[in-house]
């Protein structure tokens, strides 16, 4: 036998092994473990509080959200259609907003957005028990991006990327306020902006 055929026949099994054990590794390497969060309705001490105004008390920060995507309400947000707006256009409406006896409302700011993600394997990366019907797209934030001059940063809930938008782009909005800013019970507290 040649040393030629010799090394042909080494090289089939060990060229096999090599392709098995990569075939193997890429697949275990790009596996994705994913594992829900517990759904927020089986959760006793939910972190999110749904009130009867429309709104959405958040415990872990102290924030309050209005429920609803703008452009959308009533229950289960089902009455509209959610508004895409230019972020310039995203900041002004949330300071002319007078919603549930409150008009502190503003666009919250990338780390507040950014807490309303909840990571999941498939469907909507945000409570939708307590935010029903919210598009699976991209939300304003109040934070500029420092890459381009008039941008900001956008939160995904479809699939809960983080990008930045310019002011070409339109997004959606989710408007929030600081919870203990202003009451309806004592309205001198509340700021009109």
């Amino acid at each position: 036998m040649s040393p030629l055929t010799r090394l042909n026949k080494i090289r089939w099994p060990l060229a096999l092994s090599l392709c098995l054990f990569a075939s193997t590794f890429a697949r275990t390497a790009l596996a994705e473990t994913c594992v829900d969060e517990i759904p927020p309705a089986q959760r006793p001490d939910s972190r999110f509080v749904a009130n009867r105004d429309g709104t959405v008390n958040d415990r872990v920060t102290g924030l309050m959200w209005k429920q609803c995507a703008e452009g959308l309400s009533g229950v289960g947000c089902a009455v509209g259609d959610a508004l895409l707006f230019k972020w310039k256009w995203a900041i002004r409406q949330g300071r002319g907003v007078v919603f549930a006896g409150y008009s502190d409302w503003r666009l919250p700011d990338r780390t507040e957005l950014s807490s309303l993600l909840q990571r999941r394997c498939y469907g909507l990366d945000i409570d939708a028990i307590h935010f029903p019907n919210t598009p699976p797209d991209r939300f304003w934030s109040a934070t500029q991006s420092p890459y381009y001059p008039g941008s900001a940063w956008t939160l995904h809930f479809g699939n809960g990327t983080v990008g930045y938008g310019t002011r070409q782009d339109s997004a959606y909005v989710r408007l929030v306020r600081d919870r203990v800013s202003c009451s309806p019970v004592s309205p001198e507290s509340c700021v009109t902006r």
